[in-house]
């Protein structure tokens, strides 16, 4: 019987070998996951106080700035430094140095063509729909279809956080006729 014995506690202590083994490492995963979420907390609050501390566009355009199709700030009326016609940028050297000095200073190069005909798809989105409904869910496709003016705006960043956390791929659109079909319904309802 000492020997049954002896092997049953051998049985039992590398069973409590292991044991202890798998609740040390799944306390270091706990860790390293407890460190993670604290530095993107910290990220989150580090992002909410700079959109805390950046001006909105209301504000910009009453001290005379407009943005720019490249996303800066210029007074109303200029155009920004890195734009080049379509002459221009068939030089290669100019391009590339004009690309090199948009990359610079973190803007896109932008090429105009002030000859061309008043070309509408080019020329961005049209009219924005007024309509009641401005943001759709659409469960069977994980999307919600959200209008464009509403999309951008302030008071829709925590609800877009909320909708990214719970799946959705959010979508702007300008007009009904843009949505699924069995969405313009919706809105034709609304």
């Amino acid at each position: 019987m000492s020997n049954e014995t002896t092997a049953a506690i051998q049985a039992l202590i590398k069973q409590v070998e292991t044991l202890t083994n798998t609740v040390t490492d799944q306390q270091k995963r706990m860790d390293g996951l407890y460190e993670h979420n604290s530095r993107l907390l910290d990220q989150i609050k580090d992002g909410k106080r700079d959109d805390q501390s950046k001006p909105d566009d209301s504000e910009m355009n009453k001290l005379g700035f407009e943005r720019g199709k490249d996303g800066n700030w210029y007074p109303h009326g200029t155009r920004p430094a890195h734009v080049l016609t379509r002459e221009e940028a068939r030089d290669p050297a100019k391009y590339r140095a004009a690309k090199e000095a948009a990359a610079a200073v973190g803007a896109t190069l932008e090429i105009s063509d002030p000859d061309a005909p008043d070309d509408r798809h080019r020329a961005g989105r049209g009219d924005i729909a007024t309509t009641q409904a401005t943001v759709i869910k659409d469960d069977d496709a994980r999307r919600v279809y959200v209008r464009r003016d509403v999309l951008g705006s302030s008071e829709f960043r925590a609800q877009y956080q909320r909708l990214r956390n719970d799946g959705y791929m959010p979508v702007s659109w300008d007009q009904p006729d843009e949505l699924p079909a069995h969405l313009q319904d919706q809105i034709n309802d609304a």
